[in-house]
């Protein structure tokens, strides 16, 4: 992945994180913030980058279930919004907002990593932003990283907090047993399954190749070898099939089959799952164990100071929240609509994992 892809990422990351800036005039007012308004058209912005990211699942906004979703997502974004406004708000209150010169010199260090203007200028087109929006959203960004060092720089944690965390939370210290395995997936289509695209083949047809590839490891082919060439795994094909899990990470049929084998056995036959059949491979049985303080001091060290900003930080902000004055000039749907995914990641106040759940993502996870 080159640099403009890695910013492109973090911009899909951040949709319009800092839509503070200007609307065209007769835009309706969706929220007021502190007195300052929040335009229709800021959040159909938001909306509309939502709808892009999930443009390739099919949904069809024009039925009910599609008009709720959209309404789901239009408050969780016009609830960023409010979020970003307040931050923003309390940034210029504490006197921490860059100054001109400071945005001016960090939009340009930004634009040289997308590579070329050329570039720069699609990759902000695509994302219907201009220089001032991508502006607005690096003097957002400066804003919110100055606030959030301002209130959190007298956080200290002491090496005795480290070894009184550690002790009263040992239980998360305690890896239980993993196994390392390869597998190759080879999938079929049913009117069921629509993970992934089409491969063109009925279940039938993907057991008789699963099976003429077991043929081929049972008689001396290299399995690592075998799943770069023919697993239908983009997440592990490259790395000969391989991962490292444990119970209650992968779909059961597949993780039962690896826990049962032993290390350099392959299963007997095709394992069948949602995702199609897989011919599985134990590497390894990785046992339990309790980490030692020893062991994870260092990367305690790291990840708590952390932790207690946030804290502190999150405390500040909802104090902060409370004592602002909100308008809402659109109806608010009271909860999300039942089973319906609420995309992540626009900004400051939110963010979710496209990936699904811990424990949800499968082996041959498309």
């Amino acid at each position: 992945m080159n640099k403009t892809q890695r910013l492109l990422g973090l911009v899909i990351a951040v949709v319009f994180a800092a839509t503070i800036a200007g609307c065209s005039t007769g835009d309706k007012t969706v929220a007021i913030v502190n007195g300052e308004e929040i335009k229709k058209s800021q959040l159909d912005r938001r909306v509309e980058k939502v709808k892009q990211q999930f443009a390739s699942t099919g949904i069809k906004y024009d039925t009910k279930e599609g008009k709720e979703m959209i309404k789901s997502w239009e408050q969780k974004e016009l609830d960023k919004l409010v979020d970003e406004h307040i931050l923003y708000q309390e940034a210029e209150k504490q006197k921490v907002l860059p100054s001109d010169a400071e945005v001016n010199t960090k939009v340009q260090e930004t634009k040289k990593k997308f590579g070329t203007e050329e570039e720069f200028a699609k990759i902000i087109k695509d994302y219907n932003m201009d220089e001032d929006d991508f502006k607005s959203w690096i003097k957002m960004g400066m804003a919110q990283d100055a606030l959030y060092n301002k209130i959190t720089k007298d956080v200290v944690v002491k090496p005795e907090d480290i070894k009184k965390y550690y002790d009263e939370n040992t239980a998360m210290f305690e890896e239980k047993e993993k196994v390392r395995a390869r597998h190759i997936l080879v999938r079929f289509d049913t009117p069921e399954n629509t993970v992934g695209d089409k491969v063109y083949r009925n279940e039938e047809e993907a057991r008789k190749i699963a099976n003429d590839l077991l043929v081929k490891i049972n008689t001396g082919g290299d399995f690592a070898k075998l799943a770069k060439e023919s697993s239908e795994d983009p997440g592990s094909k490259d790395t000969g099939g391989e991962y490292t899990f444990g119970r209650g990470q992968m779909v059961k049929e597949f993780e039962d089959a690896a826990f049962a084998l032993k290390p350099g056995q392959v299963t007997k036959e095709p394992v069948k799952t949602m995702y199609g059949f897989h011919i599985i491979k134990l590497e390894e049985k990785i046992p339990a164990k309790k980490r030692t303080f020893d062991e994870v001091k260092k990367e305690l060290e790291q990840k708590l100071p952390s932790e207690r900003k946030q804290q502190v930080f999150i405390e500040f902000f909802n104090k902060v929240k409370e004592s602002a004055v909100i308008e809402w000039k659109i109806e608010r749907v009271a909860t999300p609509p039942s089973g319906m995914g609420m995309p992540g990641g626009s900004g400051g106040a939110g963010g979710g994992d496209a990936g699904g759940a811990q424990g949800q993502k499968p082996p041959g996870h498309p």
